[in-house]
């Protein structure tokens, strides 16, 4: 037999290699997703007051693990405790107020009923002064005729005035129920002021760690300004930025092996939680009022776009 030539071997060996290499590529690009391109999240709050005041105390470490509702720091409560009890002295104000004023409505009504027991007496004894007059011409002198007729007329404005008064102290008044507004003010500004002592407490809103704290004893807390930086631990997950390619079979509830830089030497379990939709393309926006851009990219073969893989741990 005539022997074969070896670099016509050995190129149609590297062909065949390079296309099992190219299929296995292909297939493992789709079947096998894989990527170095993630990071750990988590959920980053700001500990800032909402109310302002000394701060009397600070009561956790830099880089302190914490659980949910401990104790982070405290400022002086002597200011909102004066302003409840201011609250609390105004509402019993008010409650004494609108007991005054349900009596001045009762007070009212009395008088009302007063002006009508004499608009009535009034008119009767002019309607028996008339019948009298009638009956008997002479009998009652004009005299008479005309002061019960201005005695009936003085008691109408007597009762219209009664009526008006009784309104305005029941407009005054208001409900008399616990739905009166100036009780339901007092109430909502003694809240107000029972918050804002709670507010001088600062604690963690869950289990997590503190960091890059910024304050001490002494230092005066400004409202709404950050004090100390609380990362979540309850809830932590990887974004992971994978290219078209590997997400055609990618689903929700899928599982992920997950290595970590700090610890190369473990396996971690995971789950897909969801793919993003979409990404912002930045570079190729343009705003209204100035020319487009292009993108002038001359390689040979396009960068496949990258879209986030949100993935939860399942060992939190």
């Amino acid at each position: 037999p005539r022997r074969r030539d070896p670099v016509r071997k050995w190129v149609l060996v590297f062909a065949v290699f390079c296309a099992v290499l190219l299929a296995w590529y292909m297939s493992a690009d789709r079947y096998t997703p894989y990527t170095t391109q993630a990071r750990v999240n988590a959920f980053v709050v700001p500990i800032a007051p909402q109310v302002a005041g000394e701060v009397l105390s600070v009561d956790v470490r830099s880089n302190q693990a914490v659980k949910k509702g401990d104790l982070l720091a405290r400022i002086d409560p002597v200011r909102y405790e004066i302003a409840v009890a201011s609250a609390e002295a105004q509402l019993a104000l008010t409650r004494q107020n609108l007991k005054v004023g349900s009596s001045t409505v009762d007070a009212a009504a009395a008088s009302l009923n007063a002006a009508k027991a004499a608009l009535l007496k009034d008119t009767q004894n002019e309607a028996r002064l008339k019948r009298i007059d009638a009956d008997v011409p002479g009998a009652i002198s004009q005299r008479s005729l005309e002061w019960a007729t201005t005695s009936r007329i003085e008691g109408e404005a007597q009762v219209a005035g009664a009526k008006a008064n009784l309104q305005k102290a029941i407009e005054g008044l208001g409900p008399r129920d616990e739905k009166n507004p100036q009780l339901l003010a007092a109430r909502a500004a003694l809240d107000k002021a029972k918050l804002d002592l709670q507010y001088t407490r600062l604690v963690a809103p869950n289990d997590g760690l503190v960091t890059d704290l910024r304050v001490d004893v002494g230092n005066f807390a400004a409202t709404g300004q950050p004090l100390m930086t609380f990362v979540g631990a309850q809830k932590m997950w990887v974004e992971a930025n994978l290219t078209e390619n590997n997400l055609g079979h990618i689903k929700p509830g899928d599982t992920v092996d997950l290595v970590l830089d700090v610890w190369p030497d473990k396996t971690l379990r995971g789950r897909v939680r969801n793919v993003t939709f979409g990404v912002t393309a930045a570079e190729s926006t343009s705003k209204p009022g100035t020319l487009p851009t292009v993108q002038n990219a001359r390689d040979w073969l396009r960068n496949a776009q990258r879209f986030p893989v949100l993935i939860d741990f399942e060992d939190p």
